[in-house]
């Protein structure tokens, strides 16, 4: 597949090139997810313009990648979640293995024909697909993919701008340890049902608050923007009943004072 796009056409992050520069890719997509679950079925959010990359898509009864079934899912979910061995973060051996596969494809397919591996991968779910899945792909991925992590991000339906894509990092599978003095605030929204639970890792800042609906969270992150003006990234760690749909709807609301989203699965983010 890579082949043929290419003749036709921290937290944790990285940079890439040669692939992510080829031209129609948005349109291959478009295409390609309007036959698997159709763009109305996308989360609804406001994005960034949509780059090459990996993309797997995630109607609710299977995993694509690229236009090939590799997983079956019920309802958004796989399954048999037996952890890989290999996965620092737990994610499951069968994303494990799907990922691993696809970069050792695309690595040998990269050689011959001197072109660039993908350095992105971007999610294509139904906006009822369970984020904890979203998670677990996300983090089979990254730790699957050769010397560096790719930049990750979800497509959505923008009412403005069509196909968009939310770029998102995650925290690193074995959580984050940040150095005493860094100025870090480590804002974290802890989803648990309608309730959001918003704390920080940074000391003087780290008391729990609590809201019952995304609708009333806006003053509390303004109130925390004016305390720390040049902070931008906020946490999310999903439950393990949150719909994507539901994490993008909270992103959105974020995004006017913490535009860069974060995820996890619940790994600790500390200041010693």
């Amino acid at each position: 597949m890579l082949a043929t796009l290419a003749l036709a056409a921290t937290i944790w992050m990285a940079p890439g090139d040669g692939f992510e520069q080829l031209a129609g890719f948005s349109t291959v997509v478009v295409n390609h997810v309007n036959d698997a679950l159709g763009t109305e079925n996308l989360p609804v959010g406001v994005g960034v313009t949509v780059e090459p990359g990996v993309f797997v898509t995630m109607p609710l009864d299977r995993m694509q990648i690229w236009d090939t079934d590799v997983l079956r899912l019920e309802q958004g979910r796989l399954t048999d979640t037996t952890g890989a061995s290999e996965c620092a973060s737990g994610c499951p051996a069968a994303f494990f293995d799907a990922f691993q596969r696809t970069w050792l494809e695309l690595a040998v397919e990269a050689s011959t024909f001197n072109v660039e591996i993908p350095a992105r991968v971007l999610f294509a779910p139904h906006h009822e697909t369970p984020a904890v899945t979203i998670l677990q792909a996300a983090y089979a991925a990254a730790e699957t993919r050769p010397v560096q992590v790719p930049y990750l991000g979800i497509l959505v339906n923008s009412s403005r701008g069509g196909l968009r894509t939310v770029p998102f990092s995650l925290v690193p599978p074995r959580g984050l340890e940040m150095r005493p003095g860094s100025a870090a605030l480590g804002l974290t929204i802890h989803m648990e049902g309608s309730t959001l639970a918003i704390g920080s890792a940074e000391s003087r800042d780290n008391a729990l608050r609590r809201v019952a609906s995304v609708a009333a969270l806006p003053p509390v992150l303004r109130e925390i923007k004016k305390r720390y003006p040049g902070k931008e990234a906020v946490i999310i760690v999903p439950d393990q009943k949150a719909t994507i749909g539901e994490v993008i709807r909270l992103a959105t609301v974020c995004s006017e004072e913490f535009p860069r989203l974060v995820l996890s699965a619940g790994q600790s983010v500390e200041i010693p």
